[in-house]
């Protein structure tokens, strides 16, 4: 089992979501976060907005979810195009091996806690 988690752009939240449903991941957690990465930050009007300054941080979108092995390809591929819109700072993936997943509420374990 991976735990795949993708960091994208806001405005593609959604559509993301909707995709790896549609995919077949069984659930998703979604985060909205802040960072810094390859992709330029916006200009913000400060004060009276009479001056212009760079954000600190890009607002951006978490999205995580578990998927047996065999999904893996299939769900990264899904969000890498859904995400896509060429420009840097589309975001990233990061795929991580889970150990052991336990569902509080049943006590299922591994992939029939999903």
């Amino acid at each position: 089992m991976k735990k795949l988690e993708a960091i994208i752009k806001n405005d593609k939240l959604s559509e993301v979501v909707h995709a790896v449903r549609d995919a077949g991941a069984k659930g998703v957690t979604v985060s909205s976060i802040k960072g810094q990465g390859s992709g330029s930050r916006p200009m913000i009007r400060s004060g009276r907005g009479t001056a212009q300054l760079r954000a600190e941080y890009n607002n951006m979108a978490a999205i995580m979810t578990l998927v047996e092995d065999s999904q893996v390809e299939n769900i990264v591929s899904v969000i890498s195009e859904t995400a896509y819109t060429g420009n840097s700072g589309d975001g990233v993936i990061v795929v991580s091996d889970v150990v052991q997943v336990v569902n509080i509420a049943s006590k299922k374990t591994d992939s029939s806690a999903l």
